[in-house]
């Protein structure tokens, strides 16, 4: 009879202990956080078909979001004065520059006339994070002075990286609309499970993800 209530105690400690919580990512960010951002908007460029003569120079500014005053063209001398806007924008401009520039296309320096301007339509860029936990919470007592450690079961900490944008074409001078890229998704993760305390492992399909405790 004592067992069996001893094991209804465990029971109602490990149920009352279960817990799925989903949160947006906080800052500053991890490096796991920064590797998801970025291999998720270089997942996104693979899918990449622009409709532009072969070696052409362009212009590139990109939007977003964030905020209604972080556009910024590429040719701008100084970075931080102009509209301020956003390190993800500017990242996101500057990688899909890089991508352009790959590709064979010139992506003009300032005081270049361009017969082409790409904005980047940054729709989607972040991460997100759950936690299933099974398990006993850790205890801390108020009126007597003693604490519990976290009693884990089943642990799954999963965070994941999305971006998701397009580009549109204008003819840089007379401002005509040219055209749209199809929409651009990319998508990353890194989960870390825990059973039983102490056995822990990773699964990722980011490239050389940084060692667990970064």
């Amino acid at each position: 009879m004592k067992i069996s209530s001893f094991l209804l105690i465990i029971l109602t400690a490990l149920v009352t202990g279960c817990a799925i919580e989903q949160e947006v990512s906080r800052t500053p960010r991890t490096a796991v956080e920064q590797v998801l951002l970025t291999q998720a908007v270089e997942q996104a460029l693979v899918n990449l078909s622009i409709r532009l003569p072969d070696g052409v120079n362009v212009d590139v500014d990109a939007t977003g979001l964030e905020s209604d005053r972080s556009r910024l063209r590429t040719t701008n001398a100084d970075l931080g004065a102009i509209d301020r806007p956003s390190r993800d924008i500017l990242y996101i401009r500057d990688i899909v520059a890089a991508e352009l520039g790959r590709r064979g296309y010139r992506v003009s320096a300032r005081d270049t006339e361009s017969p082409y301007l790409i904005r980047v339509m940054a729709e989607s860029f972040g991460t997100m994070q759950g936690t299933v936990f099974v398990g006993m919470p850790p205890v801390q007592s108020v009126l007597i002075p003693f604490s519990l450690p976290e009693l884990t079961l089943y642990k799954n900490q999963s965070q994941s990286g999305y971006a998701r944008l397009h580009l549109d074409v204008y003819d840089n001078r007379t401002g005509e609309f040219l055209g749209s890229t199809p929409k651009l998704i990319g998508r990353a993760y890194y989960n870390q499970y825990t059973v039983l305390i102490l056995l822990t492992w990773n699964r990722t399909d980011v490239t050389a993800p940084p060692a667990a405790g970064q």
